[in-house]
């Protein structure tokens, strides 16, 4: 392959890839479908979260090209595009923002997150964003983890008061009640570092906390209906619970 080739075929590559970076956590999951571009394909989930936001086309015939060289400019349209979803990501209402850790993780039997224990679901009340459950998180993927068996035996409608019995915080600085770990040392890098949470809801403090009028950041373990503004419409507001435990 001539250096010239292999430049345009990188090229693409980090285009597509900074592309999901930055919108990773507005990806909707799998609207779009192109012939030759099959779910083993190994850009596959790229490919298909672009073209679902609308950042790359495919041809007439349904095909996508994966292995076709791009122009500087096609490579600036899908720019321009890119900076367009970045804007009406950045502009969305606050009161589309979900609050409350069952907004989520989700707790009804049956639901898209429940087991088997495959990476999140696409959830159609939320524009396909993925769920998880309590319990897959809890999990992890490695059935052969001490984590795994562990957590196994949950319900599969545990809640956060489920994980604070045994992680809420113990009387050293980061171990549980009765876990090695307490829930805060797991939950705040957690969401901190996700994608989603920062991306697609703008997530911060008080997407799982509500702050008391003693200063106190009790964890919202339901749903809450908000205003357009995130404050919440009713109050008290429900299902408050203490950080160090139910």
């Amino acid at each position: 392959m001539r250096l010239k080739e292999r430049f345009r075929r990188r090229t693409i590559i980090l285009i597509a890839t900074i592309s999901v970076v930055v919108l990773s956590a507005a990806a909707a999951y799998a609207a779009t479908t192109f012939s030759d571009v099959p779910a083993g394909y190994w850009a596959h989930d790229s490919i298909i979260k672009l073209a679902d936001q609308g950042i790359i086309k495919g041809h007439a015939d349904g095909t996508f090209g994966p292995d076709e060289n791009i122009t500087r400019a096609q490579a600036a349209v899908m720019l321009d595009r890119t900076q367009g979803v970045i804007a009406e990501e950045a502009t969305k209402p606050l009161a589309s923002i979900n609050r409350g850790c069952p907004s989520c993780h989700p707790v009804t039997v049956g639901d898209p997150a429940a087991p088997p224990f495959t990476p999140g679901r696409p959830d159609p009340s939320r524009n396909n964003a993925p769920t998880f459950s309590l319990k897959w998180e809890a999990m992890g993927g490695d059935a052969t983890s001490t984590r795994f068996t562990r957590h196994k035996t949950l319900p599969d409608t545990s809640t956060i008061a489920t994980c604070l019995g045994c992680h809420a915080a113990g009387n050293a600085e980061q171990n549980g009640n009765v876990a090695p770990i307490s829930l805060r040392v797991i939950v705040h890098p957690a969401h901190l570092n996700s994608g989603i949470f920062i991306g697609e809801f703008r997530g911060n403090c008080f997407t799982c906390h509500e702050v008391t009028n003693d200063g106190t950041f009790d964890i919202l373990s339901q749903k809450v209906q908000v205003n357009n503004k995130g404050i919440p419409e009713v109050l008290p507001t429900p299902g408050l619970l203490e950080p160090t435990g139910p």
